[in-house]
């Protein structure tokens, strides 16, 4: 299968890895490939690292300091207390206001009318 070469037979020099594998993978035994691998994945670590030095690595930055300051949170919290003392305390009290004068104005017609 070309997972590793024997070494010191006679008659594997010219079938190992296989023929097949040869065919639909590479030159390579299966160990040969995961070095190969090894040795890719290790430059696209050091292309990553070194991605933060460049200008894609200042927009990244730039990007991550925006999503930072673009945290608002306290815009909600104080849009929903404004709203509380607004809709609930403000126009609460008017209510209670307009419903006492009422009362007041309905109390001074019947002793009025007494």
């Amino acid at each position: 299968l070309g997972i590793s070469c024997p070494v010191g037979l006679a008659g594997f020099d010219d079938t190992c890895p296989t023929q097949d594998f040869q065919a639909q993978y590479a030159n390579l035994t299966l160990i040969g490939l995961l070095e190969d691998y090894k040795g890719k994945i290790i430059g696209t670590k050091y292309s990553l690292a070194n991605l933060a030095s460049t200008s894609v690595g200042d927009t990244m930055l730039e990007v991550e300091d925006f999503l930072c300051n673009m945290n608002v949170s306290f815009v909600e919290r104080r849009y929903d207390e404004v709203k509380n003392d607004i809709c609930g305390t403000l126009f609460g009290g008017v209510a209670q206001i307009n419903w006492a004068l009422w009362l007041l104005g309905i109390s001074l017609e019947v002793v009025a009318i007494l």
